[in-house]
């Protein structure tokens, strides 16, 4: 007999990610898809070409987006805010017209298909593809696109940087700003209580000035910019708000893809945007990778000893990350700081299969420094290095920080460009490492904050292990799961 009310088939995904730059925003996409077409759903995504072979390894059906990468002469403004209300004006918002007609496209190309003809789409947007708002806001499909009383797509929203949301104590992003809860106290005495209340007003008057003056005039060429193209694409309704607020609020729900304890208390952040957790420390290592002949003598058995073992010594991995690779940065004054320590193994990251160190990173012979505790090596998937290490030395990409976190391991941050400085400030927050609030440290300064946390008592190991025991807790993978079936289901 046939059922009279068949189950409803899961909804098919569109997965959207600005995946034409950095990796640290389309491999937590990838992990979705991968955990989503194993749970039977459909999902199509749409990336840059580059990434073609990430994305169809996780099960996902490749679409390719008409999106282009960072333009090279974004290197002639200068580090930190500079940099970043440029790539605001060019990359991000320059994006919108061609990501605008890669979901188009990749929608009709979905429901075009004689299998999922009928079935509802559910849109997974990273938060900082803009291409999708303009349907938030009042485009229309094309006549006869959807069914008649078919509403636009619902859309779940998914954060994968710091959450850029002003709010009540909230410094405007990206300054890097400490937000003033940390001022917050519970000392019983009144007068020290007094003063710091006095000191969280003068920085909430502080932040308010710097917001108007963000907003009114460094960033305004970005912000009337924005609300221009979309109202280009169609958007009709755009609200009066700076776009890095908007690309959070603007879904039915957005998720921050980390546990809340690694972001500030935000007693006024709205309902629909919620914490899913920390995505947990992949086992996968990438086929026909080989880890080099020095990892299992001095990583692996190295790890077996006693940590008051004379023998073991403390592992210090360092990387510049992916998208930015001068190594003058923070590679070469790393690797000159702790080059010929007898108690320390240095393991540099080049960021990318292939790469060869270029001259300067490594102390010049001549120079008469030991480098046997040195390996320069192109790649080594992060969390098989972190599982080993006993400090991570790195340019504060927020990957980066959530595979510290996960992994257990205290940091040394050092970063300005992008979000990086709103990372380090994170990590100061959290207690988890140092910043140290540039993004060229000095040899000098790479290794006394190295020695520090290594000879701090253990507080930053131990503050590392007790978040790494909390994020462990959820699962992210399964919320993502849960909000998507909650708006499938209206």
């Amino acid at each position: 007999m046939t059922n009279p009310n068949p189950p409803k088939p899961l909804p098919a995904i569109l997965i959207l990610c600005t995946s034409s730059t950095a990796p640290g925003h389309v491999l937590p996409l990838t992990a979705i898809a991968r955990h989503l077409t194993q749970h039977n759903y459909p999902v199509t995504f749409v990336g840059g070409p580059q990434h073609r072979h990430l994305i169809e390894a996780s099960g996902a059906s490749f679409f390719p987006g008409a999106l282009s990468p960072m333009g090279m002469d974004r290197a002639r403004y200068a580090e930190g805010l500079p940099r970043m209300v440029q790539d605001f004006k060019t990359f991000f918002i320059g994006q919108v017209e061609g990501q605008v007609l890669s979901t188009q496209a990749a929608l009709e190309a979905i429901r075009g298909q004689q299998g999922e003809k009928g079935r509802e789409v559910v849109v997974v947007c990273e938060t900082m593809w803009f291409g999708y708002l303009p349907w938030k806001w009042g485009r229309k499909a094309p006549e006869g696109f959807w069914a008649e009383g078919e509403a636009v797509p619902r859309s779940l929203g998914v954060n994968v940087t710091p959450l850029m949301l002003d709010g009540e104590g909230m410094p405007p992003f990206p300054l890097g700003l400490l937000p003033c809860s940390s001022f917050s106290s519970s000392s019983s005495s009144e007068s020290e209580s007094s003063g710091l209340r006095d000191g969280a007003a003068e920085v909430r008057e502080r932040d308010a000035l710097l917001r108007e003056w963000l907003y009114k005039y460094v960033v305004k060429e970005a912000y009337d910019g924005f609300r221009e193209r979309m109202r280009k694409a169609g958007g009709t309704e755009v609200p009066d708000e700076w776009m890095v607020n908007l690309s959070v609020t603007a879904h039915d729900t957005t998720l921050q893809l980390c546990h809340p304890l690694l972001e500030y208390p935000r007693p006024d952040l709205p309902g629909h945007v919620k914490f899913a957790g920390c995505l947990p420390p992949s086992k996968v290592v990438p086929p026909g990778f080989a880890f080099p002949g020095w990892w299992q003598r001095e990583v692996i058995d190295n790890a077996k000893l006693a940590n008051g073992d004379p023998a073991r010594r403390s592992v210090v991995v360092v990387s510049q990350g992916t998208l930015a690779r001068d190594y003058s940065m923070l590679l070469a004054p790393t690797v000159r700081a702790l080059a010929g320590r007898k108690d320390v193994l240095v393991i540099a990251l080049l960021g990318k299969q292939g790469l060869e160190a270029p001259p300067g990173i490594l102390p010049a012979p001549e120079e008469g420094v030991n480098i046997d505790n040195v390996h320069v090596v192109d790649f080594i998937p992060y969390d098989s290095v972190l599982s080993h290490a006993d400090v991570m030395v790195f340019n504060a990409g927020y990957g980066g920080f959530m595979h510290c976190v996960v992994n257990g391991v205290p940091v040394v941050a050092a970063g300005l460009t992008e979000d990086k400085c709103e990372v380090a400030a994170r990590v100061e927050w959290t207690g988890v490492g140092i910043n140290l609030r540039t993004g060229r440290p000095s040899s000098s300064a790479v290794g006394a904050a190295v020695d520090e946390i290594m000879g701090s008592g253990g507080k930053y190991h131990a503050r590392a292990r007790e978040l790494a025991v909390e994020v462990a807790k959820g699962n992210p993978l399964e919320v993502v799961e849960r909000e998507l079936r909650a708006l499938s289901q209206g």
